[in-house]
């Protein structure tokens, strides 16, 4: 697989390498892109908690008791 990257973003690669924070390119980029799709699991976790969260105030009625108690 080959990768372009823009100007910056290939400076701040040499800079991390250079830093001595990675041994490769390969690495580095490896593990962005682990970090990436991690993120966007967690992301994908919680909006699906949320969901729930939302579904059990539903079936509780709370939702209708907070606006009921507000419009009061």
């Amino acid at each position: 697989m080959d990768v372009t990257l823009s100007a910056d973003l290939t400076m701040r690669v040499e800079r991390e390498l250079a830093n001595g924070n990675y041994r490769s390119r390969d690495e580095l980029i490896e593990q962005a892109v682990r970090h990436l799709l991690d993120d966007r699991q967690r992301g994908q976790r919680r909006i699906e908690a949320l969901r729930r969260i939302g579904d059990q105030v539903d079936q509780a009625g709370l939702y209708e008791r907070v606006l009921t108690s507000s419009q009061e």
